[in-house]
């Protein structure tokens, strides 16, 4: 068990409590109004989030308090109110307190008037009688030594009863009764729903007035018979529907590992399941939704789990219903109408485990039924084995055709690189001959082309040099004149001439008399020297 989940004392919260892991810390912080309570260490959620806490925390194998499958089936009862403190009950007046008290000696205690009735019934009904009716209110009863129920009448299809009368069952009698029918083949249990026929005098207790009839004697054959034929009743509206062999038609998943499970976690079945389950090691994905396995609670227990594991289909394999031993009425639980078609109509594989070695109810007949949860278990465990011994067999299968369709193609291959060996090597000696011959070929017309190629060349390279002597005795005829201008205009011959050149300050040449200003230094040149001179005066020719 990783953890629990209950539900608090006022019926609005739930309480989870667990062993710290991150993973489980995480999944309960992305519940709605989820609220940590450091003071008792567990973790509070709205009870109105009771299925999102179930179909976060089930796959991990949280108990659920009984309350739980109540709650998300709608069957929880609230508790009654208490009158509010402080109220005061109404009280007489004082004439009327006076009137009270005032006795007279014709008047009847109540003790007399109740003694009284009660002889009376006693002499209307001096023998015991049979009396027909469907038991109410004895399971609260459990643990008593007197038993006290009712006995209810119903109107053909209608659920409230028409009539009800008091029973009592004392405890001598029922020391007598109650093993007997424990014992009685096939075993009979006492219940809730059920209906009886009981042997019965009439009563009345003085004390509190009350009517009641008091159990004799009962007779299990009337309620075995009536069990009977509730079975044999729903059995035949389903094979008239065409439902009955609907459910058992459905294939198994091979492997089926994504289990659901339907049955009490307080039950031994649920503890033998799941032992044999973890011994066998085979990686069975669990699920339980935890449901009651008898009384009332029982049928919208189970139709709401149902209803749950048909909503998430596509997430499991087969579901599982499971309970251990037990009586005959006990077995009656699942004998219901409403259950019977959930279970015909639901999508998933459905195996019954229900504990019961002779007989069988309506859902052994209409889904796959095994014996035990043991059974159960087994069988889902062989399913595991027999998929993986398939897998192994064909896997040899597999390997040893694989082998031999190697071998055969190693030996194809062998042969075919023969083959293409003896066409490579003469398709080679073949090329060889012909790249010889294109080569002998190829050297020979190179041979003519080179000789060619050079004869032009050789003519290429006189008709290059002829030109290249004309183009230089050109080139230097153009740079004698050249030499010669430049002998002719060298400054040094202009000046041995008698010329003279002025230059600024600067150094510059003065090529015009508009470049000099008056007052401004000059430099003129000789050929023999040089002299620097102010000028006086500027004259500028006419155009």
């Amino acid at each position: 068990m990783t953890g629990t989940v209950e539900l608090d004392q006022d019926g609005t919260q739930l309480l989870i409590r667990f062993q710290y892991r991150e993973d489980l810390v995480a999944i309960v912080k992305e519940l709605p109004g989820r609220r940590w309570d450091p003071k008792q260490k567990l973790w509070r959620v709205p009870a109105t989030a009771v299925e999102q806490v179930f179909n976060a925390l089930s796959r991990h194998l949280f108990d659920f308090a009984p309350e739980i499958p109540s709650l998300m089936a709608g069957t929880l009862r609230a508790m009654p109110a208490t009158r509010p403190a402080g109220k005061a009950l109404p009280t007489l007046d004082a004439a009327a307190a006076n009137a009270a008290t005032t006795a007279t000696t014709e008047a009847l205690t109540v003790s007399a008037l109740n003694a009284q009735v009660r002889d009376g019934l006693r002499r209307q009904f001096p023998e015991t009688f049979w009396v027909i009716g469907e038991v109410i209110d004895f399971d609260k009863n459990a643990g008593r030594q007197h038993r006290f129920f009712q006995l209810i009448e119903k109107a053909r299809g209608e659920a409230r009863p028409m009539a009800a009368v008091e029973v009592a069952l004392f405890a001598a009698t029922g020391d007598r009764l109650l093993p007997t029918l424990a014992a009685h083949d096939p075993p009979l249990t006492l219940r809730d729903g059920i209906e009886v026929r009981v042997l019965v005098r009439v009563d009345l207790y003085v004390a509190t007035g009350r009517f009641q009839i008091v159990v004799q004697d009962i007779d299990p054959s009337f309620t075995l018979g009536k069990l009977a034929l509730t079975k044999e009743q729903i059995l035949r509206e389903l094979a008239q529907l065409g439902l009955i062999e609907r459910n058992r038609s459905l294939g198994f998943a091979v492997p089926a590992l994504r289990i659901g499970v339907l049955t009490s976690p307080d039950a031994d079945g649920w503890n033998d399941f799941r032992r044999h389950v973890e011994e066998a090691k085979v990686g069975l994905d669990i699920t339980l939704f935890p449901i009651k396995v008898q009384g009332l609670d029982l049928k919208p227990t189970l139709l709401a789990g149902l209803a749950w594991f048909a909503d998430h289909a596509e997430h499991f394999d087969v579901l599982c219903i499971m309970r251990g031993g037990g009586s005959r009425t006990d077995l009656a639980w699942f004998d219901d109408r409403d259950v019977a078609f959930a279970v015909a109509k639901h999508p998933l594989k459905v195996i019954v485990g229900i504990g019961h070695q002779r007989d069988q109810s309506v859902l052994d007949a209409i889904a796959h039924s095994e014996k035990t949860p043991t059974a159960v278990a087994e069988l889902l465990v062989r399913g595991v084995e027999d998929a993986r011994g398939d897998v192994v067999d064909r896997t040899r299968r597999l390997h040893a055709a694989a082998s031999a369709a190697l071998a055969d193609q190693r030996d194809s291959l062998a042969a075919l690189a023969r083959s293409l060996q003896r066409a490579t090597t003469l398709r080679l000696v073949r090329a060889h001959a012909e790249l010889a011959r294109a080569g002998n070929e190829l050297h020979t017309a190179t041979r003519l082309r080179l000789r060619h190629e050079q004869q032009t060349l050789q003519q290429a390279t006189v008709r290059a040099h002829n030109a290249s002597e004309r183009q230089l005795e050109r080139a230097a005829a153009r740079l004698e004149q050249h030499a010669t201008k430049v002998r002719l205009l060298d400054p040094a011959r202009v000046l041995a001439r008698g010329f003279a050149i002025v230059r600024l300050a600067d150094g510059r040449v003065a090529p015009s008399v508009t470049r000099i200003q008056k007052d401004q230094i000059i430099r003129v040149h000789w050929r023999d020297g040089h002299a620097d001179t102010r000028v006086d005066h500027v004259h500028e020719n006419s155009p």
